[in-house]
């Protein structure tokens, strides 16, 4: 049996639900609901469940699975947790970066921006375990004919959150817009606006309404059509480049991608924990590097596999995310002897 906890962020979820998928067998998930001691460090306060709110604590019981696959700081001790209580039986995987110590775990599954150290339980994959969800039959017949007045080809248009230190304020917005114009019209197509789980309140209405060619915005009382049925049904994709969750997903579906490089914060920091006693601080949990998620797209677009929507310029290359998951999973699969 395979548990998955649930964080608050639903990208992170994502990623877990899918490589647990992937590892085979009985998936349970767990959704994990925070008191404000969740606030507290990790390398501080080690395993414990005294962060999670009551009502949770008592999700979190025995008989113990066989692995424990998380994402995010605030699960990570809860994983260490299980594992301690069910005597070592429990194999702990955590995705991203745990702010704990790498050895605690049995592994850690981490992606470039992260900047990770290197260490024997820890394995870098090249992208995250963020792939397109089915979708019944009737929801993308219900979506095709909500969307069949719109010329094609078809772009999903998807808005992140800008988080720090990446910046998605008003300018930006209107460049995004101001491209997205750019690319339906040199297409003689449309496109189909989404937030994300993160977009700021009012984002995709300002998109929305700075956009002069054909196009469908996701409403925002949330009803409608979903997002994975526009990623299964749209000929080609964009986002903002703060999304690699969306970014990774988008590029599954082996249609063109196009990325909004989004500018960086005058305060920005960038340092990494590849050597140095920096690694050896990230081991021990002590200290994190900033996600550096701007490097991870700029490596794509370097590459040529994603489009610059900014420059107007399509991939050059695709990339078969889902064979370098299948690679990524059969060696978690062997390091965890399943």
């Amino acid at each position: 049996m395979i548990w998955v906890l649930k964080g608050a962020r639903a990208g992170d979820t994502a990623q877990a639900l899918a490589l647990a998928a992937e590892l085979g067998g009985h998936v349970e998930d767990i959704q994990l609901r925070f008191n404000a001691s969740h606030l507290l460090p990790n390398w501080l306060m080690g395993p414990r469940v005294s962060h999670l709110t009551a009502d949770t604590r008592t999700a979190v019981a025995p008989p113990w699975p066989e692995v424990v696959v998380a994402t995010g700081r605030r699960t990570a001790a809860v994983a260490l947790w299980i594992k301690q209580q069910s005597g070592g039986v429990t194999q702990a995987v955590q995705i991203g970066r745990p702010r704990m110590a790498l050895p605690a775990f049995d592994l850690v599954i981490t992606t470039p921006q992260y900047g990770m150290p290197k260490a024997d339980n820890v394995v870098e994959v090249s992208v995250p375990f963020a792939i397109p969800r089915p979708v019944d039959a009737a929801n993308l017949a219900a979506s095709e004919r909500q969307w069949s007045h719109l010329p094609r080809p078809w772009t999903l248009a998807a808005i992140g959150g800008g988080k720090f230190p990446q910046r998605l304020g008003a300018s930006e917005l209107a460049g995004f817009a101001a491209a997205l114009n750019r690319h339906a019209a040199a297409q003689k197509g449309s496109i189909i606006l989404f937030p994300s789980p993160r977009s700021a309140p009012g984002a995709v209405g300002t998109v929305s309404g700075l956009l002069t060619v054909p196009h469908w915005t996701f409403p925002a009382d949330g009803s409608g059509h979903s997002y994975q049925a526009a990623l299964a049904l749209c000929d080609a994709h964009a986002v903002t480049s703060d999304s690699v969750s969306m970014l990774t997903e988008m590029l599954a579906t082996a249609k063109p991608v196009h990325v909004f490089s989004l500018p960086l914060s005058p305060f920005a920091v960038r340092w990494s924990a590849r050597t140095g006693l920096a690694a050896t601080l990230a081991r021990n949990g002590i200290l994190h590097p900033p996600r550096n998620v701007a490097g991870f797209t700029a490596a794509l677009l370097a590459q040529g596999v994603v489009g610059d929507l900014k420059a107007g310029t399509s991939p050059a290359s695709a990339l078969d995310v889902q064979a370098l998951q299948r690679r990524a999973v059969a060696e978690i699969r062997l390091r965890l002897a399943l």
